[in-house]
């Protein structure tokens, strides 16, 4: 199980489909899951579409309806099989952060004690960019939601989720952390500790996603 974690255009999407592309032709079966352990989990497609389109939807009402896609997870994961390999693109540090920052103490206090429920990540990366970075990547995308342009809307408040995130992926995962500015795809997949994918694998992330 591996986590790769950070906050809007830190370059997670392109590490993931690096990863899924290395492990694939290394001959194994790769999951992708997106933000919760389940990728059937009703409460988390309803709170996806709220917080990206929503900009009234947050506090408890957000809060809460997080929460309940943890419990929902919380009863429903299941394990990867032993030659399966789960890439997980974020996951619940990342409410948890913003519930012990500007959220309810009481959430947060929940979230953590649902979070010992979830098994442990055998690797996690935490992926960061400046702002100046964030931009130009931001530029070149065609589409983009309200999590994108909230680290320009709002830089000191994300700046300030991001740190706390950062210091729970170290805290709880023992992530390794990777600055991704002016780095190349293949650059940023041969970061992952453990791993000196090959160039084949990452011609195709280039030509794919570009950073």
């Amino acid at each position: 199980m591996i986590l790769v974690e950070g906050l809007d255009l830190a370059g997670k999407s392109t590490l993931i489909e690096g990863l899924r592309t290395h492990y694939t032709q290394s001959g194994k079966t790769v999951r992708v899951l997106n933000g919760q352990f389940c990728d059937n989990n009703p409460a988390a497609r309803v709170a996806r579409e709220l917080v990206r389109w929503d900009e009234g939807f947050g506090g408890v009402e957000a809060g809460s309806l997080f929460l309940s896609t943890m419990l929902w997870d919380a009863r429903h994961f299941v394990p990867p099989a032993a030659d399966q390999i789960h890439l997980q693109d974020s996951c619940w540090l990342r409410t948890l952060a913003f519930e012990q920052l500007y959220g309810s103490p009481a959430l947060a206090r929940m979230m953590e004690e649902q979070g010992r429920r979830f098994p442990r990540f055998d690797q996690a990366v935490f992926l960061t960019a400046s702002l100046e970075e964030r931009e130009r990547r931001l530029r070149s995308r065609a589409n983009n939601d309200l999590h994108d342009l909230m680290a320009f809307r709002k830089p000191e408040k994300f700046l300030a989720i991001e740190q706390r995130l950062k210091e729970l992926v170290l805290e709880w995962e023992s992530g390794v952390v990777i600055e991704t500015d002016g780095l190349t795809p293949l650059q940023i997949l041969q970061a992952v500790p453990g791993g000196q994918h090959g160039r084949a694998q990452v011609d195709r992330l280039e030509l794919l996603a570009p950073i």
